[in-house]
């Protein structure tokens, strides 16, 4: 199957952000990826996409392109997503805001906001398709930030719908759907066809927080080491990732070390452990999202007879996500001493990372107060990396 290379990926993931202000495809055409020898154009079609909240900064403007390769890639589709702009009076904010969980076009629980900027576009995508699938030999989808969490959902579709191959190249990309749909979505793809790139020190990678995941599914992605020692803006900007891919392989990328997080044994250390924690550490984002699935789970699987993929599933209706995680885990203090310890655990982890005095027994670890704890940590986390969106535009 072919495969485009880091730095063509990058490049691309950059480039369409100026289809915002550009009215045709010229731009890219000077991109290798695209260069035809011939005098025939390469067949492209620009994306207009819903953006902002149903009628609060509701607004649509161009998003993204469809575009068949030039001689280097003959028979690659590739379809590209910008990420998220100022224009438009900040629309796309209200858009990565949009945290509830919906359908996707397979009936899968994805993020709300960017579900509905990709369903916006999907007419004209089918358009494209249907015209050109023909000549295709393989789908290529490529974003940064936003872009990459709506080429999630255009690779899933194309997966679907396609009898071609597919392949998803994202950078900075925030979390797109709950365990449901990073499972089926890897499954249709193929873990090997999926080149998730972050930088260590990303805050936008870390949101949203659980229950939504990552794809592939039980992998981590392509991790690229930061200058920054503790989350910053800079590490999310796209000139950055080039700098961190360039004259890189896949092969290589995938070779830089990480820490075990998700190795039950290294978790439950990181849990026992006394040494300090802090938000502003990348680390600490890493460990709490592995610790809090680690600990459901135990819970889960003891007081309600389920794994923790069964509350992905309810998780469309009723209460919100901190109340139903708060009600889990207070659930789980009153569980036998061998398991309400990882919920005692995990409740003064998160307290500490965000300065607040710890909770000397397990009495005053209420189903308030942890809803609180959750409600705390999600915020600075989105506060995170909304600032580090706007890193992109200042």
């Amino acid at each position: 199957m072919t495969t485009f290379t880091p730095k063509e990926t990058a490049e691309l993931a950059e480039a369409i952000y100026r289809v915002q202000n550009e009215m045709t495809f010229e731009f890219l055409t000077v991109k290798e990826v695209f260069r035809t020898k011939g005098k025939d154009k390469t067949k492209s079609s620009v994306l207009k996409a819903d953006v902002g909240g149903r009628i609060l900064l509701a607004a649509k403007d161009n998003f993204g392109a469809c575009a068949m390769a030039g001689d280097k890639y003959p028979g690659a589709m590739v379809m590209m997503f910008r990420g998220t702009t100022t224009a438009n009076n900040k629309a796309d904010f209200l858009t990565d805001a949009r945290i509830g969980i919906s359908l996707s076009d397979a009936g899968i629980p994805v993020h709300n906001g960017f579900q509905s900027t990709f369903s916006s576009m999907l007419p004209d995508i089918r358009r494209f398709v249907a015209e050109n699938v023909g000549a295709a030999t393989s789908i290529h989808c490529i974003g940064h930030s936003l872009g990459g969490a709506v080429a999630s959902l255009a690779a899933d579709w194309a997966a679907r719908n396609t009898n071609k191959p597919v392949s998803l190249y994202t950078y900075g990309q925030p979390r797109v759907g709950t365990e449901l749909f990073v499972r089926s979505t890897s499954k249709k793809i193929g873990p090997a066809n999926i080149y998730r790139c972050f930088h260590k020190t990303d805050p936008v990678p870390m949101v949203p927080l659980y229950p939504y995941m990552h794809a592939p599914h039980k992998a981590n992605g392509y991790f690229l080491p930061s200058s920054q020692p503790l989350v910053s803006g800079e590490a999310h900007k796209m000139a950055n990732y080039i700098q961190s891919v360039a004259g890189q392989s896949w092969e290589q990328l995938s070779g830089i070390a990480q820490d075990p997080f998700t190795l039950e044994s290294s978790i439950e250390n990181w849990l026992k452990s006394k040494s300090p924690v802090s938000t502003s550490s990348p680390t600490f984002w890493r460990w709490l999202d592995s610790a809090i699935i680690y600990v459901l789970k135990k819970v889960l699987s003891k007081a309600l007879g389920a794994l923790a993929l069964g509350l992905q599933g309810v998780l469309i209706s009723g209460f919100t996500v901190a109340d139903k995680l708060a009600y889990i885990l207070s659930k789980g203090i009153d569980l036998a001493e061998h398991l309400s310890i990882w919920v005692e655990r995990l409740v003064r982890k998160m307290m500490s990372a965000l300065g607040m005095k710890a909770a000397k027994s397990k009495d005053e670890m209420t189903r308030d107060l942890i809803r609180t704890v959750l409600l705390k940590l999600t915020d600075k986390a989105n506060r995170e990396a909304r600032k580090a969106i706007k890193k992109l535009n200042g």
